[in-house]
């Protein structure tokens, strides 16, 4: 039994966070013990119901905003007293793990859910360098995009960075559609800036002056949420979700997803509207590169603010819906590539690989 510990910020819904518990519910549990430390405090989230159903040790630090020494230290008691063989950072809770790992004889997973420059300060990309180089620390790509990333603000060789895709249940969000009825255009997404809301917003002006039947759908929760809640509040046709515990029944009332992000991974969000059939419109930067091939399965829009290209490509798919159902079928063809099965088969290998080489001394 290899015992694992996995740690995350928080459990509030976000794509690194999907992908934890997406991973912690498919893991072998006859071959693994886990330990799921989480720095804030409960959150009452449906990822937290999903984390609480499972056989794992849980352990919330309730940590408050800024970095704190007390965490640091509650997080080494924590780990001294599971005893880890392996442990997987992700996001900020890779950092809370380095003071165990300089003083344990052991490896870390980190799992790079963004490109390497965004995804920390400068300083903390001073220090992980330290560790990655030295093979302390194994730097995940989760697609060809992020692992260039890692190989140039790292200084590390290709070879020492394993490229592991994320993964969806790709059968739970499975649909079929015809693209008969009037488009809805829409988006799953925190409200962050970074996700450019503001550019979706006014694609769908701009559609809804010279298209009136067409409706926007925006599931999601986050900091900007009321504001644009409020902006809209006297179009009829605008639908303001909020968090859903049922993103693939939302996927369904959804024809057009756009994705106008001003950086990203490889967001599970487009996976899940993928094999939900639904056509892509994105910005072209970070993983979206690797998922989306221009015209086949999707379009690429340069400039993350260019509310005229979004908007050409939309029209031409609105009034041309066998293209529409051509490339719906073709993203739904291409993303069995990327299951969960497949995603948690390679980084169960991987923590089995590097607990083996920590006993030997590699």
């Amino acid at each position: 039994m290899i015992r694992v510990a996995i740690s995350i910020g928080t459990l509030e819904v976000g794509g690194a966070e999907n992908f934890v518990v997406n991973l912690l519910k498919n893991l072998d549990y006859s071959r693994f013990s886990l330990l799921l430390i989480v720095l804030e405090k409960p959150c009452d989230s449906f990822l937290e119901k999903e984390v609480e159903k499972l056989p794992i040790q849980i352990s919330y630090m309730k940590k408050k905003e800024g970095f704190s020494i007390k965490v640091i230290i509650k997080v080494f008691k924590t780990l001294r007293k599971f005893k880890p063989d392996i442990l997987h950072g992700n996001i900020g809770g890779l950092i809370y793990f380095l003071p165990f790992l300089v003083l344990k004889k052991i490896k870390m997973i980190y799992t790079a859910h963004t490109l390497a420059d965004k995804e920390f300060g400068i300083l903390k990309q001073r220090i992980l360098k330290r560790f990655l180089r030295r093979k302390k620390i194994i730097a995940v790509g989760i697609s060809p995009e992020i692992k260039k990333s890692l190989e140039k603000v790292y200084e590390i060789n290709s070879e020492d960075i394993p490229l592991i895709y994320n993964g969806i249940d790709v059968e739970k969000f499975s649909f079929n559609r015809c693209y008969l009825e009037n488009i809805v255009i829409g988006h799953v997404g925190r409200f962050e800036p970074v996700k450019n809301h503001r550019t979706i917003i006014e694609v769908y002006q701009l559609l809804k002056n010279k298209y009136p039947k067409i409706s926007l759908r925006l599931v999601g929760d986050g900091s900007l949420f009321l504001k644009y809640k409020e902006e809209l509040k006297n179009d009829l046709s605008v639908v303001f979700v909020g968090e859903s515990m049922n993103v693939s029944e939302e996927l369904k009332k959804i024809d057009l997803f756009l994705m106008p992000s001003l950086y990203e991974g490889l967001p599970l969000s487009v996976l899940e509207a993928m094999a939900s059939g639904c056509v892509i419109v994105a910005s072209c930067v970070g993983g979206l590169k690797d998922l989306i091939e221009d015209e086949k399965n999707g379009y690429l829009i340069n400039d993350s603010r260019d509310v005229e290209g979004f908007f050409e490509v939309i029209e031409n798919l609105v009034n041309d819906r066998k293209k529409l159902r051509d490339i719906s079928l073709n993203n739904i063809r291409k993303v069995h590539n990327f299951d969960i099965k497949n995603t948690v088969k390679e980084y169960q290998e991987l923590y089995c690989m590097e607990a083996r080489h920590v006993k030997r001394g590699i």
